[in-house]
């Protein structure tokens, strides 16, 4: 994990803003801080899966209950 964002504190401002948001100046720093940790977990949890790539629930109704 890298401690400095991939983006700046005012495109990150701009990205917000566009959604609608307009938090105040202590808000943005402490989600500017964030998200260093946010983009380490984006790369954990996101890749490419395949379509053989199972779901983590699977319901059988042929399968017996334990």
């Amino acid at each position: 994990m890298t401690d400095t964002p991939t983006i700046s504190l005012g495109e990150l401002k701009s990205r917000l803003q566009a959604a609608g948001f307009d938090p105040d100046e202590k808000s943005l720093a402490e989600m500017y801080a964030a998200l260093p940790y946010l983009e380490a977990l984006r790369a954990q949890v996101r890749r490419k899966y395949d379509h053989t790539d199972e779901p983590a629930h699977v319901f059988s109704a042929f399968e017996p209950k334990s």
